[in-house]
């Protein structure tokens, strides 16, 4: 959706709002809550994933989430 100016509307996320979106991306991405998510992320478990499409687009929104 665009503004009068032609440019992408913004929308600003509450941080439940970033964590309920980083929470279902995880689950349809990895199959695991956003809480899973995070916590494995922190560990490290994903350090050999980090590359592969669907790990990425979920860490692109942790800082949605904190």
């Amino acid at each position: 959706m665009a503004s009068r100016n032609g440019l992408p509307k913004i929308r600003t996320l509450s941080r439940r709002e970033g964590f309920a979106l980083l929470d279902r991306r995880a689950r349809a991405e990895l199959g695991v809550s956003g809480e899973t998510f995070i916590r494995r992320w922190k560990a490290g478990r994903y350090a050999k994933r980090a590359d592969r499409p669907e790990v990425v687009r979920v860490a692109m929104l942790l800082p949605l989430a904190r």
